[in-house]
């Protein structure tokens, strides 16, 4: 699974790789916050397609689907990560699947395995990031819904998939980390991705004990 991921890059940094894999950004620079951890719930940067451009904006971390019409806290379902294998047909998801595609901004991830070297009585959390340094985002979908006590929210989840050596080590699940040449790919709504949903199972990643909480 993915619960919490790290996004530390400032805007220019993020703003030139999207503009070498993606296209030029025609919007105001935005103020990303450098931050270690960011939980579901809470509001992340991501990347949608904007009439083929792309567009950098925040959203809820935990996906609330369009048909939903109560109030933000009565959606139960757990949705900040969409399994790959279901992510086209379930109801919450296929229409953002099919529809809604986005990048969501992220240089690392975090798994918790295995007692704190600090204090046993807690797990160890873990911290992925990509191997040679290489720019990274995660597969995402979002949606847009009415809320009875919010108005229009924009939420999004992280599309997760089926975790192979090493990384299964860890936690049997993975987020589907996207590098840079798949990124045009995955917007593109028309584009076949299946290739890009399949375990992850090369070693890519760097895993480092970090001591966050």
């Amino acid at each position: 699974m993915c619960g919490r991921f790290r996004d530390t890059r400032p805007w220019a940094e993020l703003h030139a790789a999207l503009r070498e894999f993606v296209g030029l950004l025609d919007q105001l620079a935005l103020n990303l916050e450098s931050r270690e951890q960011v939980r579901p719930t809470q509001a992340a940067t991501i990347v949608r397609a904007n009439e083929g451009a792309p567009s950098v904006s925040m959203a809820r971390w935990w996906l609330i689907p369009w048909f939903h019409k109560g109030t933000v806290k009565e959606w139960k379902a757990t949705t900040f990560n969409a399994r790959a294998e279901t992510v086209r047909t379930s109801r919450a998801y296929r229409d953002s699947f099919a529809r809604r595609r986005c990048l969501v901004a992220a240089d690392g991830w975090y798994e918790w395995m295995g007692p704190r070297h600090d204090d046993d009585k807690k797990k160890q959390p873990w911290l992925f990031e990509p191997r040679d340094g290489q720019p990274i985002m995660l597969a995402g979908i979002w949606d847009c819904c009415e809320t009875a006590d919010q108005g229009l929210v924009e939420s999004f989840t992280v599309v997760t998939q089926p975790a192979g050596a090493p990384l299964n080590g860890y936690h049997d699940r993975a987020p589907v980390v996207l590098f840079g040449q798949d990124w045009s790919r995955w917007l593109d709504v028309s584009a076949d991705v299946a290739d890009l949903l399949g375990p992850e199972s090369v070693d890519r990643f760097t895993v480092t004990k970090c001591g966050i909480r």
